[in-house]
This record gives structure tokens, C-alpha cells and sequence, in this order.
């Protein structure tokens, strides 16, 4: 599973790359939940060393792993180890975002 999403973001980082795109992007992956006890065609997962799975209140259940990739980070190849929830991701990113928009004057364009 994690060679696969290695090769996914790969795919999106060339694919940015190539279309020139790359220099002004924020590369962004989360997960919402950790890994699910059970599931259909052996899909299910371990979250060892920590207690609890999908659904439930333990650490396995709701501390998964994210991140973030920018030229515009200031402070790069960074592991931090404090807890981040997913409403906390648009207004840091977005506070950053604008004050660089309107900094150098670069418009959004619709995806």
C-alpha cells in the first residue's frame, strides 16, 4: 500500500512538473482514521504498536501520519510529532497563501 502511494504522488509531482505547474503548488496528503480492524477481501489493517482501530476512541484509531510539500515552506524536510487536525490544514495554508498572493500580485486559477 505504501509503494502505491508512492507511486501515485510520484505520477501527481511529474505530471506537475511537466505541465510547469510544480513551482507554484502545495502537496498535501492525509489520512482520516487509522487502518480498519476487518474488511472484505483481506483488506484490513494493523496499527501496531498503538491500541484501537478504525472507529474507536484509541490512539490506532484517530493518530495517523500526513504531509506537506511546498517550495514555499520555510522550514523544509521537518517531522513534528504535535497533534494536527484536519480544520487546522485550510486557515494555516490559506493565511500563507494569501499574504504570498497578494504579495506578488499572482491570481488563482480555477481548477
Amino acid at each position: 500500500m505504501v509503494d502505491t502511494l508512492d507511486q501515485s504522488v510520484g505520477a501527481i509531482v511529474e505530471a506537475l512538473f511537466s505541465e510547469g505547474m510544480l513551482e507554484n503548488s502545495v502537496v498535501l496528503f492525509m489520512s482520516d482514521n487509522g487502518a480498519p480492524p476487518f474488511g472484505a477481501h483481506s483488506n484490513r489493517g494493523f496499527n501496531w504498536p498503538l491500541r484501537g482501530a478504525k472507529g474507536g476512541l484509541w490512539e490506532g484509531s484517530t493518530r495517523v501520519s500526513s504531509f506537506l510539500w511546498s517550495p514555499f515552506l520555510l522550514k523544509k524536510r521537518r517531522v513534528s510529532q504535535q497533534m494536527v487536525h484536519v480544520i487546522d490544514w485550510l486557515p494555516t495554508l490559506t493565511t500563507r497563501l494569501v499574504r504570498r498572493l497578494f504579495s506578488n500580485k499572482i491570481l488563482i486559477s480555477s481548477c
